[in-house]
């Protein structure tokens, strides 16, 4: 029996969308990727404090990188449809673009898409309210494979009605602030950045009498020195001074990349890293190597733990810190 393929995509679209993607270099006669403009150079040195009661260091602060020229695209009723790219303007093929719509009655129903070879993708809607549930991609980094979160060019990820359609354009971040309510809430949560993190734990010597713990009135020096290039060409460090006290640390939004981390006491030496936590060494090619070290080691950002593109929450981060532990030698 001859099945007509579009009038079954229509039955079924009420209740579970229909996805496509759209492989022309330009979706209805549309030019194709204009001209870039060059990337903004993240280079030199940034050094920050941070005080014994306060927790985080956002070490490239509300600095977003300017987001790469998309073809243009008229908004068709109906569709969810748009463009995915780097901050090259390089489109970005498989990346993972989920909605999910409420209909009448409280039911909802989800599509995907992912983006084609051009960075176009396509979400054929079921009538009712529009929300995005996840944005994915992943990435080649540090001889392995990161699944990590791409940003809405327009930095809004509010829903809207299905019946009037919408264009979106997605960027894949090497740092940033993501959904800037969550941020505000949670600011020292890393998956609220598209850059990497690293938490810091310690023990206090509060009564003077435990030799590795450290000193209640001493200050932590980190230093981060980028190994090579960033993601994309970042070469700028980082340095951060901690007063111990009662809270650790957590620097966040760091450029994607490999960096030499240093940490030592101001003024007293080297202090013993070790990575710890749920997922010290669960992944063989990233966080701290080696796991243990005096004063200085290699350190590659975390992804969170078995997640997959259709699972990152849209308009969001995902990487997790590296955790590591901090003690006098």
């Amino acid at each position: 029996m001859k099945i007509n393929m579009k009038h079954l995509c229509w039955a079924v679209l009420f209740w579970t969308g229909c996805t496509t993607t759209d492989p022309d270099v330009g979706p209805d006669g549309a030019e194709g990727w204009p001209d870039q403009p060059e990337l903004p150079a993240v280079t030199g040195h940034e050094t920050f404090s941070v005080a014994g009661d306060e927790f985080v260091a956002n070490v490239m602060g509300d600095m977003q990188p300017r987001a790469p020229k998309f073809p243009s695209l008229d908004v068709r009723k109906g569709f969810l449809r748009g463009y995915v790219a780097d901050l090259a303007g390089k489109p970005v093929k498989g990346a993972y673009i989920g909605a999910r719509v409420t209909l009448i009655g409280g039911a909802y129903s989800g599509a995907h898409a992912e983006s084609d070879e051009n960075g176009y993708y396509e979400i054929n809607l079921p009538i009712g309210a529009v929300h995005y549930y996840a944005t994915g991609y992943t990435i080649d980094y540090g001889g392995s494979r990161a699944v990590v979160g791409l940003t809405p060019a327009d930095d809004n990820t509010s829903g809207f009605a299905s019946e009037n359609g919408m264009v979106k354009n997605f960027v894949l971040q090497s740092f940033g602030v993501g959904n800037k309510d969550n941020v505000l809430q949670q600011p020292g949560n890393p998956s609220n950045y598209y850059g990497g993190a690293i938490s810091f734990d310690y023990q206090v010597d509060w009564d003077n009498n435990v030799p590795n713990y450290l000193p209640e009135d001493g200050e932590i020096e980190i230093d981060l020195i980028p190994d090579g290039e960033g993601y994309y060409g970042e070469t700028r460090s980082f340095k951060v001074y901690k007063k111990i006290g009662y809270s650790g640390l957590t620097i966040v939004n760091v450029p994607v990349g490999k960096y030499t981390i240093k940490a030592k006491l101001r003024g007293a030496g080297d202090l013993r890293i070790t990575e710890t936590g749920m997922y010290a060494g669960a992944y063989p090619q990233f966080g701290l190597k080696p796991r243990t070290a005096v004063g200085t080691a290699s350190i590659l950002f975390t992804p969170s733990w078995q997640v997959t593109p259709g699972m990152v929450p849209a308009h969001r981060g995902n990487w997790q810190a590296v955790a590591l532990r901090l003690e006098r030698i």
